[in-house]
């Protein structure tokens, strides 16, 4: 990890946060940082989330998510967290396992991230998810859809992660697989944008795309 006391103009240099996760780490309401990832460089590689007081200065370990009964916790991946309106921290996790296979995971901690629920499927095929609290407090999930159509989906939740709606298309005309990872943030005047990175079929090396878009 590295830290800016500068809106970004200079930059510490790297150090260690205990767990790792494309998206990174959220800010929860009562101003703690939380990352939920993996500890990829230690032997048991734990899933769980860190916790820092101090604005990300220092990390300490606060809690492994516990792995469904017959998964290879290792088969867990690329985490992401929302803090919801209620107070209710949602984790959404990549699944490896056999067992449904690619499909999105959910844990969720009522305790402020101390305890996690086993992680259940959530019935959406695609990964990994970007997690997001809308200004009228509902969540927003979007991740990438490597089947045909190509392309990056988004479902809502209005009940706190207890259930998401069927998917909303964001792009749907990918070259490939080779795409997703999209991260989306909600503008001022309501709509979103969100951007991913997908390899073109004529070039060699990926690009990053973006889309504005709304809900209907």
């Amino acid at each position: 990890m590295l830290r800016s006391e500068d809106q970004g103009l200079n930059w510490s240099a790297k150090y260690d946060c205990l767990v790792s996760s494309p998206h990174g780490p959220i800010q929860l309401s009562d101003g703690r940082i939380l990352y939920a990832g993996k500890q990829l460089w230690e032997e048991n590689r734990r899933v769980g989330v860190a916790v820092s007081g101090d604005d990300g200065v220092t990390w300490e370990w606060l809690a492994e998510i516990p792995a469904r009964e017959g998964d290879d916790p290792n088969h867990y991946h690329e985490l992401h967290a929302v803090e919801a309106e209620n107070g209710t921290i949602v984790v959404h996790i990549r699944n490896h396992n056999s067992e449904n296979h690619h499909e999105t995971f959910q844990s969720v901690s009522t305790d402020g991230g101390k305890t996690w629920s086993v992680p259940e499927s959530i019935g959406v095929w695609g990964l990994p998810s970007h997690l997001t609290k809308l200004s009228d407090g509902r969540l927003l999930m979007t991740y990438g859809y490597r089947r045909r159509p190509y392309g990056n989906q988004a479902r809502i939740s209005d009940d706190n992660g207890k259930s998401w709606s069927e998917p909303m298309t964001i792009s749907d005309d990918g070259a490939s697989g080779d795409l997703g990872y999209p991260s989306t943030v909600e503008l001022e005047d309501g709509s979103f944008l969100t951007v991913w990175y997908e390899k073109p079929a004529d070039q060699s090396k990926a690009v990053l795309r973006m889309a504005r878009w709304k809900l209907k």
